[in-house]
Parts: structure tokens; sequence; C-alpha cells
């Protein structure tokens, strides 16, 4: 069943409407027809169960059949401060990132990023990414994404985390078990991650984490590509969190 977010004022009691780049997608691309169910969804963890009743590419509406909560969110919620990237690479870990279900997103202007701002065209793409990302994966909410700060503001920002780390390819012995084993007695827990540019964090950059309380950590003997070291960090913390014993 394809799904669709959509804001919860296009929901009333009985029925969805969909407009514009959702209508043509489900009538000229997915050439859904009246009679046929969609999922859609209201970022509020919601889905409802939709009986297409006209279809057309400017309109389509539906009837809510049945109402259920999504159940695929994470109860560790893991804010990544990526340090902004080039363009493909920083599009691939929002939409991974979101697949693996990272739940906010910080772009992070650090020493050695190439780009030292971000456009405010980029932030509409980078949305609709995730925002395609999250209906892929099933979600129930897409992640949030945050306006670009400075490393010293995500610092601040993430001292509200119940841990936050920072990956480093020069840490060796300290690892993700050891911290995240206390974390799995509480119902719910919210993660700081930190990943650098493609040159890494500076000296003095980790040396400001530490100050900060942001742990280091390591990701295994072998050097990752930024990209690489943000989605494997998040798909570890997940995995290793929702074990329980």
């Amino acid at each position: 069943m394809h799904r669709f977010f959509v804001d919860p004022t296009q929901i009333s009691t009985q029925t969805v409407t969909l407009r514009d780049d959702q209508a043509r997608q489900i009538a000229g691309v997915l050439r859904l027809r009246v009679g046929e169910w969609i999922g859609v969804l209201d970022n509020a963890g919601w889905l409802y169960e939709v009986a297409l009743t006209a279809v057309n590419r400017h309109q389509v509406t539906g009837e809510i059949v049945g109402k259920t909560a999504v159940a695929t969110e994470p109860t560790t919620h893991i804010t990544l401060y990526q340090s902004i990237l080039k363009r493909d690479k920083f599009e691939m870990v929002l939409q991974k990132g979101t697949e693996i279900g990272i739940s906010r997103f910080v772009p992070v202007v650090t020493e050695r990023s190439l780009a030292q701002h971000v456009k405010d065209n980029k932030y509409d793409r980078w949305q609709r990414i995730l925002t395609e990302a999250a209906e892929q994966a099933e979600r129930g909410i897409i992640p949030e994404l945050a306006e670009a700060c400075s490393f010293t503001e995500a610092l601040a920002m993430a001292q509200t985390a119940d841990i936050a780390l920072i990956a480093w390819a020069r840490e060796k012995a300290a690892r993700l078990p050891s911290y995240l084993a206390p974390l799995k007695q509480q119902p719910t827990s919210r993660v700081a991650l930190f990943t650098g540019p493609e040159g890494g964090f500076s000296p003095a950059e980790i040396a400001q984490a530490q100050q900060a309380n942001v742990r280091p950590i390591t990701l295994g003997p072998r050097i990752l590509r930024t990209e690489t070291a943000a989605l494997v960090a998040a798909a570890f913390i997940l995995y290793e969190m929702e074990i329980r014993d």
C-alpha cells in the first residue's frame, strides 16, 4: 500500500484530500483508481487507511476506513550532527539515515567543511528527500531537519541528550556498547551523534567536544568515509538499543 504524508488539515473525520504533486503521483505515475487503497500519515504517528473515491491529476479524495498507530518509530531518538558534505554525500546521509531510523538531522559547519554555509533553496530539497525516504521506509514521523549551525552551537544543543558521542578515527578503545548499556534500562533515550567532514574533525574540535562531555568513539580499525561512518554508527546504536535482555 502506497503511503503519503499530508498536513493534518487535509484529514477530516471521514475523508482525506490530496492535491498538487501527490495527486499527480497517484493519478499519473501510480495510476491508482477509485476503489484502491492508500495509506495516509499525519506525521504524528498515525496511519489512516483510505479508499479512493475520486482521482484526477489535480485532486484526489478518499474515505477513511481505518486508523492505526505506526509501530516503526524507534524508542531511541538519535540526533545526527552531520558536518556539511558535498551535495550527493549529504543527501545520501539524509535518505539512508531516515530509512535507518534517525530522528533529527542538524547540518554543522566545522573547520574542515567544504561548504561554510547552506543555501536556502537546499532545505526544500532536503525536506523532500526526508519525506520520500520516510514514506518508503514506512515510518510514522518525518525526521526533523534543523538549520545549519556552528560546531560550538551544536555542542551546546547536544547537552539535552542522555549521551553525546563523536566518531573519531583516532580513537581506538572507546566502543559504543559500553556507552549504550546504561541507556538500555530506560524506556526511551536520546542520543546525540557527531560525524565529521571529509577531512575529519580537527584536534581542537575533538578537545572542545571532550570539554563539553561529548565522548569520542571508535567504529573499528578501518577508516570509514564520513557518510559511511554516520550510517554505520546510527544503525549500530538502534540495533543495540532495540535488543532487550
